[in-house]
């Protein structure tokens, strides 16, 4: 029962500090920040907008489509 609560933990964490920030910056984007140079934006934002890009070039390599 322990490595089961350890792992709701993880999930958790992750959910609370990876996903929902960068599910949040991809639902609902400020507009101005996509003109914004990548030298004026935060390293976070640098960072969530890598695996965003990551993410959509492995979807297509593997031959599917976002929703």
């Amino acid at each position: 029962m322990p490595e089961g609560y350890s792992i709701c933990l993880v999930f958790l964490k992750l959910f609370e500090r990876v996903y929902a920030p960068l599910t949040t910056g991809l639902l609902s984007p400020i507009k101005a920040d996509a003109t914004l140079r990548s030298q004026h934006r935060s390293q976070l934002d640098r960072l969530y907008q890598r695996v965003v890009d990551d993410l959509d070039r492995l979807i297509h390599a593997v031959g599917l489509k976002a929703a």
